[in-house]
């Protein structure tokens, strides 16, 4: 398309040319040089038809590869310039005809011409990007369990006939709680995406208290919309409509459990961007009730039944066995039966049971199993009576020997720990790290010597409610997580309905709930996530036996009436994380009670009342809230485990001299790096396992290394050295231990250091910015251990090796390698075996450089998780690696200013076909990026085989070098 534009402007302006040549160049009409509009419009036409040529030639390279699409306003665009080609052409007819020139050039014609492709080259400016990444917006698979059943088979294939052969826009499929409506959906979601690659699938979860702007979120979330600054429901709609419009391909959206609500009259399909109207939309919602189907206008209805008996039996033997081949005696299989047809041929009941009945042998333990399931409790008006029983009776196995130890209302610690999950939003994915901590501060797990023998108790626990099925693993957001069924979460509800009050949602209060209802036997009361602005005066809940308040992620919440706390006397945690609280009241400073006080990311807070009075508090968490001095009192908190004060508003510089000797039982200890962490006081903390914070040189960090040996058991550390540098990755990186040495000059401190300097064994990440002094070999000042994950090494100047060629350090953890711009390093004696886990490989801008790994030319160098690799600005540089390189899961690679590089030692997979052999691509390669200016280098690159070169043309990406 683009060549037929550049001739019809050629032509045009040619024919136009010797028109003004014929009649001379000063023609002007109407007091306009004509020759002067002719060379504007010309040149406004060039630079079109350059620029629909680039962006018209990359969008089909990248689209060649499959996992590329076009977005759609680059698509649009290109219409636009589809019609100007159209008009060319016409006017390129005209242009022999006499008197065009005047017609033309001596109207408004060429003007409105022009101001359209002007605004047209100027809208090019602005693309960013001009693919989306195909595997980022079509969704990812989901986990599931295995079907079994004929009844879900003929399900499956049913709902794929409609959805892909019949196109019917929505289908609704609905069921009673725990018959796998979700798991069924799941399928499909997942066959969607494996089979009909050029489609989109979309899943939303739908919560029990869901509201508009909860269902508008989850659906921007799932298309990379940002709504966050819109409250207004029709302006959200509207702008989903859009997105949704733009996305340019067909696509599914999933709406999984939906809940009969009273909204439900007010809530139409055009609130969540009408999907229904944007072509190749397909609707599918999954819900307990048909009207919730019908409401919603689905076409086709389908229910999900409960499984049969044999259905049933082989899902009981798929869960029981699945970790090791179990097979049952007879009288045992006998019972199992029994209690399988106890759970009515509802998957989430039979899955709860065999998860409970793993490892159980003993006829006696199975025939008392047998007669609890039948005595389970029964009776819930929130969720079916036949699900509650089992899932109670999964509950009650928690504690088999019926000890009933340590707590007044009976339940085990266990116990406690599975209901505590139930304060979380539906459907949440929790962060195992984080749960776990929670579970140590509402001393939940029995206490222990040492804090990371508790944490590894509750990690334990963790595994053995997964296990028995009562929680779910995830890997959410890059975190080890776990989330409760809705339907379990509504059982550990109302087992502590008269102890607990559960309000979290997204957004769904606007005002705390009355007085009438925190009544006094509540315990605890979660109203996380919610849209609270203000508690006024007015509200002083008489709770005496409330232990846990949750107020975080309110964050509209700006003010909390004193009279708030002031009949909590028994108040033990208190949760005010992500609010918007500017100080905090002060009766908080009268509840002697409390053992954790939570202020976490408190973005408004700038003071804090005086804590002395709190002489029970064992956590303190101050994290990220620009408070401008250290609370008051802090020093008289003696039995304070936990300390953090993790800044990033570098509100604080300066501590207190002394403040730190009389906190003797911290275990974990978070400073902020804009303060000179204290080394004599913190050498005195003889019980801390757990520090982060900035030492202002080697000494003493070397110092804090050594005091931390004399401990008998490893301290794990985030620690920065030197200069205050970007910190913000520490926030995420939660793997001991890290050190960063930043702007440190190991020159001045070097006759100091008597020994090398030693990292801990288990340290993860190791960073080296812009250090002076350093040997010329890095090895010669620390040990580096095996263990790190991240290394860095960026404007490090004297440094010319990471190694000595007789060093054999295995880097067998080693994810990230990045070194840069270090002027000196010549090599990094890396050598080609030891990188099992090695996804990241930069090398930027190091003149010296010959070799990136060293490895013999027969032997094949295995880099299996390798995903980005650049090497970049390195002018001596012969070889990325002599060896071919097996990298099967290679993505991006970046590659430029190495002119002295002939070769891409790459693996083409191949197979032979009649003789012959025939290469692919490195599977899971998306793009390769070479600079503009060299791609006569690049055509100039040796392959081992004729066709390789040929197979990376659909990845490349030509890019124009910064001025």
């Amino acid at each position: 398309m683009m060549d037929i534009l550049g001739t019809l402007v050629c032509s045009i302006f040619s024919k136009i040319g010797d028109k003004l040549i014929d009649h001379g160049d000063r023609i002007v009409s109407g007091g306009l040089n004509i020759k002067s509009i002719s060379d504007s419009l010309k040149r406004s036409l060039d630079s079109l038809t350059a620029k629909a040529t680039d962006v018209d030639e990359q969008i089909k390279n990248s689209e060649l590869s499959g996992k590329k699409k076009r977005k759609r306003e680059v698509e649009d665009w290109l219409g636009q310039v589809k019609i100007i080609e159209t008009e060319l052409s016409a006017l390129e007819n005209e242009a022999d005809s006499e008197g065009f020139v005047s017609r033309f050039l001596g109207s408004d014609r060429a003007p409105k011409l022009q101001e359209r492709v002007d605004k047209l080259v100027e809208q090019s400016r602005h693309f960013g990007e001009l693919v989306l990444d195909a595997c980022d917006i079509r969704g990812e698979a989901l986990l599931t369990t295995k079907l079994v059943g004929k009844a879900f088979e003929e399900n499956v294939e049913r709902i794929w006939k409609l959805l892909v052969t019949d196109k019917v826009p929505s289908i609704g499929i609905y069921g009673m709680g725990g018959v796998g409506k979700t798991t069924l959906t799941k399928h499909i979601h997942n066959r969607l995406l494996e089979e009909l690659t050029q489609e989109c699938v979309f899943w939303i979860t739908v919560s029990q208290e869901f509201s508009i702007t909860m269902l508008q979120d989850g659906i921007a979330r799932a298309i990379k919309l940002d709504l966050s600054d819109e409250r207004d429901e029709d302006k959200r709609a509207a702008r989903l409509h859009k997105a949704l419009l733009s996305l340019g391909m067909k696509f599914v959206l999933v709406l999984d459990d939906l809940w009969e609500n009273d909204l439900w009259d007010d809530i139409i399909l055009e609130k969540l961007g009408d999907p229904l109207r944007v072509e190749g939309c397909q609707l599918i919602i999954t819900s307990r009730s048909s009207d919730v189907c019908r409401q919603m206008n689905c076409q086709e209805l389908i229910q999900v039944e409960p499984l049969d008996m044999d259905g049933a039996w082989n899902l009981f033997c798929e869960i029981h066995g699945r970790q090791r081949q179990t097979t049952l005696n007879r009288q045992v299989e006998e019972i199992a039966k029994s209690m399988v047809k106890m759970c009515d041929g509802l998957p989430l009941g039979i899955i709860t049971v065999a998860g409970s009945m793993r490892g159980v042998t003993a006829v006696h333990a199975w025939r008392d199993a047998k007669e609890e399931l039948q005595e389970s409790a029964t009776g819930n008006d929130r969720m079916d009576v036949k699900v509650f029983k089992v899932l109670k009776y999964s509950f009650d196995q928690l504690d088999p020997n019926h000890r009933r130890q340590g707590n007044e209302d009976g339940y085990t610690k266990l116990q406690h720990c599975f209901l505590y999950c139930a304060l979380y939003l539906e459907d949440y994915h929790i962060p195992r790290e984080e749960l776990v901590r929670r579970f140590i501060t509402e001393e939940l797990v029995d206490k222990r010597k040492r804090m990371k023998a508790q944490i590894d108790k509750g990690h334990t626990i963790l595994d053995k409610l997964v296990n028995v099925c009562l929680l779910e693993r995830s890997d959410y957001d890059d975190h080890d997580s776990v989330k409760m069924h809705d339907l379990v979460r509504s059982m550990a509800l109302k087992i502590t309905e008269r102890k607990t009050m559960v309000k979290a949602g997204q957004y769904g209060l606007k005002e705390i709930p009355n007085e009438e209802v925190w009544t006094k036997d509540l315990e605890k009361v979660s109203l996380v996530s919610n849209g609270i602005e203000r508690i006024p005066d007015c509200v002083s809940p008489n709770c005496p036996k409330l232990s846990t308040l949750l107020l975080c992620w309110n964050e509209r919440l700006h003010y909390i009436a004193d009279s708030f706390f002031s009949k909590m006397h028994g108040l033990r945690t208190l949760d005010l994380s992500y609010t918007k609280i500017k100080e905090l009241p002060n009766y908080v400073s009268d509840l002697e009670s409390l053992k954790a006080l939570i202020l976490r990311n408190c973005s408004s807070l700038v003071c804090t009342s005086n804590l002395e009075k709190l002489n029970e508090l064992r956590e303190l968490d101050l994290s990220f809230t620009p408070i401008r001095e250290v609370p008051q009192g802090l020093e008289k908190l003696v039995n304070l485990e936990f300390l953090s004060l993790r800044n990033f508003y570098r509100s604080i510089s300066i501590f207190p001299t002394d403040f730190l000797v009389h906190l003797r039982k911290l275990k974990c200890l978070y400073l902020p790096y804009v303060v000179e962490a204290p080394i004599v006081e913190i050498e005195m903390l003889k019980e801390m396992e757990e520090f982060e914070g900035r030492f202002k040189d080697v000494p003493d960090f070397d110092r804090f290394i050594q005091s931390q040996k004399s401990k008998g058991y490893a301290v794990s550390y985030r620690i920065l050295v030197g200069e205050v540098y970007s910190t913000e990755d520490f926030e995420r990186d939660m793997n001991f231990s890290s050190v960063v040495f930043s702007s440190t000059d190991f020159k001045t401190t070097r006759e100091e250091r008597e020994v090398v300097t030693l990292l801990a064994s288990d340290t993860q990440k190791l960073t080296f910015h812009e250090c002076e002094g350093l040997s010329k070999c890095l090895s010669d000042d620390f040990n580096i251990p095996s263990s790190l994950n991240f290394f860095e090494i960026n404007r490090c100047h004297g440094i010319e090796s990471i190694l000595k060629d007789e060093q054999l350090i295995m880097f067998s953890s080693l994810r990230m390698l990045w070194i840069s711009y270090c002027n000196k390093m010549k090599k990094l004696g890396l050598r080609g075996s030891g990188f099992p886990y090695l996804e990241v490989l930069w090398i930027i801008g190091c003149p010296d450089i010959e070799v990136i790994i060293q490895a013999v030319a027969s032997e094949n160098v295995d880099l299996p998780k390798l995903r980005s690799l650049e090497i970049c600005d390195l002018p001596k540089l012969k070889y990325i690696c002599e060896a071919k390189m097996m990298c099967g899961s290679i993505k991006k690679i970046e590659l430029w200013g190495c002119p002295l590089l002939k070769k891409l030692p790459l693996h083409f997979p191949g197979e032979l076909v009649d003789g012959q052999m025939n290469y692919s691509p490195p599977p899971a390669l998306e793009e390769i990026v070479i600079m503009e200016n060299e791609r006569e280098w690049w055509e100039s690159l040796e392959w081992d085989h004729p066709s390789h070169g040929n197979l990376l043309q659909p990845f490349l990406t030509f890019q124009e070098s910064s001025p």
